[in-house]
């Protein structure tokens, strides 16, 4: 029962899309005015991610005929609370399982680092990946701009050389997380601090910051930084994940950014939810 009225809901809800996107085109072919263009397009990024709550499963109490009482409902991030661990308190079964489950394939991350001069920088970063669980090692690939620049990130990491503080900030697979990315990747002045353009704000932590947007955090320190071979302009920096602050006792699953392709950004890893391509 539940299943048929979500695969009619879908399906209408795959047509507005169809359609708002050929409106879109349409109006852009023919020069409309941007605030035209901008409404649709609000319209079409609102109604795919009506349409990936629905395929997730988190509406189907509202399909129910007894759910009278069911509420609107969206993925908690860490402004509703946090519980932190320490990873070298955990086994290696489990530290290995809760590392993956946020570094996985190509999640887009928000990476927070602070000048020697006390700017707080956050830059987009989906070459993250897990190099060991015990120890809890994780490395980063970074170079330079489009505009031949050193990425505030490097430049940061760079002077302060080993023992900086990293912060990996991991986001809910919303166009709320897509902006931010796009606020973020935009160059701006060295001092001046991304965490002023995005929607989400810093929660002080022990550790380090935390992002209130984020699902997870995890905080790190850097133990090498290694230029990499064959005339790349590229450094991988290899970091220590000392903690996590992760959603406390939550069973609601909750979808990541990632990246599908090399300016298009998901809530799912095939695109079929909604689709922000990158302006940068």
């Amino acid at each position: 029962m539940i299943d048929g009225k979500k695969e009619a809901i879908a399906s209408f809800l795959r047509k507005c899309v169809e359609y708002a996107d050929l409106s879109i085109q349409r109006k852009q072919e023919r020069g409309d005015p941007e605030a035209e263009i901008s409404g649709w397009k609000s319209y079409r990024e609102f109604t795919a991610y009506s349409l990936s709550e629905l395929q997730s499963g988190k509406l189907d109490d509202w399909l129910k005929d007894d759910s009278i009482e069911a509420l609107p409902h969206g993925s908690k991030t860490l402004e509703s609370g946090y519980s932190k661990m320490n990873l070298d308190d955990m086994e290696h079964t489990r530290r290995s399982a809760m590392l993956g489950s946020i570094l996985g394939p190509r999640p887009v991350f928000l990476v927070g680092t602070e000048s020697p001069d006390g700017v707080k920088n956050l830059a987009p970063m989906s070459s993250i990946n897990i190099l060991s669980n015990s120890p809890p090692l994780i490395s980063m690939s970074l170079s330079i701009d489009r505009g031949g620049r050193m990425r505030d990130t490097l430049s940061n990491i760079r002077e302060a050389e080993n023992g900086c503080r990293v912060s990996i900030h991991c986001l809910r697979g919303d166009m709320i997380g897509a902006a931010d990315v796009q606020a973020a990747a935009r160059p701006v002045p060295r001092d001046t601090s991304e965490w002023d353009l995005i929607s989400g704000s810093a929660i002080p932590d022990n550790s380090g910051d935390l992002l209130s947007s984020a699902i997870a955090t995890i905080h790190t320190k850097v133990v090498e930084i290694r230029k990499l071979p064959e005339s790349s302009k590229a450094f991988q920096v290899i970091m220590l994940a000392e903690s996590i602050a992760t959603i406390p006792n939550s069973e609601e699953p909750t979808s990541r950014l990632v990246q599908i392709s090399n300016n298009v950004l998901s809530g799912s890893s095939d695109g079929s939810t909604w689709k922000f391509e990158l302006d940068w």
